[in-house]
């Protein structure tokens, strides 16, 4: 039975049914399908609740006092980000990976604690605890995103659709938000800020209902420690994550460099809402070109092509900086911002096993948002011309690039070609033999499971042997547990399985003409007795 309703070796051709699943194809294509659909659609009402918030407090910290007062609301603002950031990787992430069996739970009550600090803030705008309840709003704003991270891992059985279910996300994540930007808007206009910060909550509640729906696998593999130490010191993922900061860094400098340059210039509301639909049409557009331009291009070409873009149009600005030069570089820098980061989650979905992605997106969040604060730190306290402002992007765009360009040459040169990345799994698949020649077999069977998870932690790949993989994992459930036996068959099963499992991995690593026109390697064999 094929996913459109026809039953095996039927014909498609058109029919009155194909055309009234019209809209539900166009639903697909927006939210996928299966089981990450209650995911979506609570990624969408939070994305909206997002929009409701953003309009308050702009409206409020921005528009409705003076210049100067403005800066020194929102530099207050910005210091107060920083302080749950220092908690959010050591406490949120392992968290996040702990309860890994109840995690739609915990995603549900973020969302809901998320409309409760809206329903305080509204009481508070302006006063006292106005700055603590925003704080606890950005804490659970981003303990939500490492959250949704971590869920897209277990809704998606297929790790090749890792990046195309992300990109679709945060798709229609921007959808939501742009029509939320839309209505916030007229609420805050009509009924101000209370209301829109009110109307905030009902979408997180609704965002709690919804991801409740989702049914995510509750089984994860033991990951041994060697795949940790790979997956945080990866050269490329380490050089990568450089050029990310970079890239966040460049997006709080120039959004509240340009919110602070219209406001001087006395600009009227149609340019404001010019740059922002700039911003959120090229953050579209970004997600939309990362998963076609992954089918050519590396996730390191991805981020260095987000750096260069940007930088390209603020070099030109050094010379003069108009009015449509400024939404140009609007556009761009939301495609920089969301195709780059889209790069650097497939990067690290596809080097971080599923039990630690939790702690790994949480300590990368930390630094990206830090990044974030000190380049809206960095544009706050004082006025810039137009002119100068591009300069300080251009200096900080272009100097990441040619250091991120150098680090990605180096760490593929120390990595060395990708039949040499799966070293570790291989000696550990030979302490895996070692260990059965001296009679430990479930030391053995444990360390050849682990060589394979070491395998996929570099590789990233789906596992195409599933027979093979199923058959290892039950063999490690009863190594590592005592009361059932293990035998030498029970050992030479999983050593051909790792084996079998190790070699698929690293013909996938291989690019397309290279595996087409070379014959298959051999498994090695095990050690002479």
């Amino acid at each position: 039975m094929s996913a459109g309703g026809m039953h095996d070796g039927a014909e498609p051709e058109p029919s009155v049914h194909d055309r009234a699943s019209l809209p539900a194809r166009l639903r697909r294509m927006l939210i996928g399908r299966g089981a990450v659909v209650p995911l979506a659609a609570a990624h969408g009402f939070a994305a909206a609740g997002d929009a409701f918030v953003s309009v308050s407090l702009a409206g409020s910290l921005f528009f409705n006092v003076s210049p100067n007062a403005s800066r020194q609301q929102v530099l207050l603002y910005l210091l107060i980000t920083m302080a749950p950031l220092a908690v959010l990787a050591p406490l949120v992430g392992p968290a996040v990976d702990r309860f890994r069996s109840s995690q739609r739970f915990v995603a549900a009550g973020f969302y809901v604690a998320r409309g409760v600090f809206c329903l305080v803030l509204a009481l508070t705008l302006l006063q006292l605890a106005f700055y603590p309840l925003v704080l606890l709003l950005l804490i659970t704003s981003k303990a939500s995103g490492i959250v949704k991270q971590t869920l897209v891992q277990t809704l998606v059985d297929d790790p090749e659709e890792l990046v195309a279910t992300n990109a679709r996300l945060a798709r229609f994540a921007s959808v939501t938000a742009a029509i939320g930007v839309g209505a916030a808007t007229g609420v805050f206009a009509a009924a101000g800020a209370e209301w829109s910060l009110r109307i905030g909550a009902v979408l997180f509640a609704l965002a709690g209902a919804a991801v409740l729906r989702a049914r995510p696998r509750t089984a994860s593999a033991v990951t041994p420690d060697d795949v940790e130490y790979a997956e945080t010191h990866l050269p490329t993922v380490v050089v990568s994550s450089i050029g990310m900061l970079a890239i966040r860094a460049a997006v709080g400098f120039f959004i509240f460099m340009l919110a602070f340059t219209l406001r001087r210039s006395s600009e009227p509301a149609l340019v404001y809402g010019l740059a922002a639909a700039a911003y959120g049409a090229g953050a579209f557009l970004g997600h939309t070109a990362a998963t076609v331009l992954r089918r050519w291009l590396r996730e390191e070409q991805l981020i260095g092509l987000s750096l260069a873009l940007p930088a390209a149009f603020t070099a030109i600005g050094i010379l003069g900086a108009s009015v449509p030069l400024l939404i140009v570089i609007s556009g761009l820098v939301g495609l920089s911002t969301t195709l780059g980061r889209n790069a650097f989650d497939g990067l690290l979905q596809r080097r971080a096993p599923e039990a630690l992605l939790g702690r790994a997106g949480a300590r990368y969040e930390t630094r990206f948002q830090l990044a974030w604060v000190f380049g809206g730190v960095l544009a706050t306290p004082i006025s810039l011309p137009a002119e100068v402002s591009m300069t300080v992007l251009t200096a900080i765009y272009v100097p990441a690039l040619v250091v991120f360009v150098r680090g990605v040459r180096e760490a593929h040169r120390f990595e060395g070609p990708p039949e040499e990345h799966l070293g570790g799994a291989h000696a550990r698949l030979a302490m895996a033999h070692q260990a059965w020649k001296q009679g430990s077999l479930r030391v053995s069977i444990v360390d050849a499971s682990a060589a394979v998870d070491l395998a996929q932690s570099v590789a990233g790949a789906a596992v195409a042997a599933v027979d093979e993989r199923c058959r290892l994992d039950a063999l490690r459930q009863a190594a590592i547990d005592l009361a059932q036996p293990v035998t030498a068959d029970d050992v030479s099963d999983a050593l051909a399985a790792a084996d079998t499992l190790i070699h698929s991995m690293a013909e996938t690593m291989q690019p397309p003409a290279v595996r087409a026109g070379r014959p298959p390697t051999p498994p090695s064999p095990p050690p002479a007795d």
